[in-house]
């Protein structure tokens, strides 16, 4: 997607607790053997914080960190979550909208999985560049808590952290500029996670989350051939288009925001789009997990406390989720402001 009038990212934030060491997780029995050699070092872990609380916190801080954008400016809020927010059948994004610019913003929540956040960037830019707000709210917000779900070895190739993340978009000014924005999909990838068990009339009946389990399902089943190879291409053209509706090159880009999963054994998305560890953010993705749709507004905001992007450079941030769909965006630095 190009865009018709300027797009902004005037900020982003962060609230993530305190980590539990793998190692330590490791001696207590927590993390079976797949899991313990990943490449993480330590997963932020919550204490009775829900997803939405910690969104609040991300937001109202990336709104602090928004100057010149005033709360009533904020015309929309798109939360997104991976997982429970505290309460069945209730609008978290409201509370969080509430909590974070007042009670006339409409709210929105947006569960697409690790690629929601990223995915809520391409959606409030059509909103801002049609002319409905000037400022867009994106949170995320999971806690990824016992026994809802066991964080440890509930996927394969990587451990879900907790934490909240904000972005504050805008059409009149930031800190960079959102050179170009896309989404992508294969669909016909939606039943890994679904795996071959019966759709249940109600929740609750499978605690813990058998995620990896209903992988395992459909990995032995005719329609998982070539699966892989779907999603590689469903990832990479999705990353294509960004950087052709951008009219740059991976050879143009300083710094790429993916994914913090797929370490040990893995092959990485990064290394499959063309960039090497050192470009990306796997330095705090180590420290801290895969804060799931969270890890690109918190992988720009690292870049930007780091001073690891400068004025002009151009910086890649790539997401996918489970269903699967995909988003990438081509971000151009103009300053770098005092956090």
């Amino acid at each position: 997607m190009k865009f018709t009038n300027d797009l902004y990212i005037a900020s982003a934030a962060s609230w993530l607790p305190d980590v539990v060491s793998v190692d330590e997780a490791i001696a207590a029995g927590l993390v079976d053997e797949e899991h313990q050699n990943l490449g993480y070092e330590s997963i932020a872990v919550a204490d009775g914080v829900a997803g939405p609380e910690m969104a609040v916190r991300a937001g109202r801080l990336a709104l602090e960190r928004a100057v010149g954008i005033e709360r009533d400016e904020v015309g929309l809020v798109l939360h997104s979550s991976c997982g429970f927010q505290g309460h069945e059948m209730w609008p978290a994004a409201a509370y969080v909208a509430n909590e974070t610019v007042g009670r006339a913003a409409p709210g929105f929540d947006l569960q697409q999985r690790c690629n929601a956040g990223l995915g809520s960037l391409c959606l409030a830019a059509g909103y801002i560049n049609a002319g409905f707000t000037s400022a867009v709210l994106l949170t995320t917000g999971d806690n990824f808590a016992p026994p809802w779900v066991d964080r440890w070895n509930v996927q394969l190739n990587f451990i879900f952290a907790d934490g909240g993340t904000g972005l504050v978009l805008s059409g009149r000014q930031g800190f960079a500029r959102v050179v170009s924005a896309t989404l992508g999909a294969d669909n016909s990838l939606e039943r890994w996670n679904r795996g071959t068990a019966p759709f249940a009339a109600a929740p609750g009946l499978e605690i813990p989350l058998p995620l990896r389990e209903r992988g395992l399902q459909h990995a032995v089943t005719p329609e998982a051939e070539g699966s892989w190879e779907r999603y590689e291409a469903a990832l990479m053209d999705t990353t294509r288009r960004a950087l052709a509706d951008a009219q740059v090159s991976v050879e143009d880009i300083s710094r790429v925001v993916m994914p913090l999963i797929h370490r040990g054994v893995s092959p990485e998305n990064y290394e499959l789009l063309g960039f090497t560890e050192k470009q990306s953010t796997w330095d705090i993705g180590r420290q801290v997990g895969h804060v799931a749709a969270g890890d690109q507004f918190l992988g720009l905001e690292h870049l930007v406390k780091q001073g690891t992007v400068g004025p002009g450079d151009l910086v890649l941030l790539v997401a996918a989720g489970e269903g699967f769909s995909y988003s990438a965006a081509v971000v151009e630095i103009l300053d770098v402001p005092s956090w």
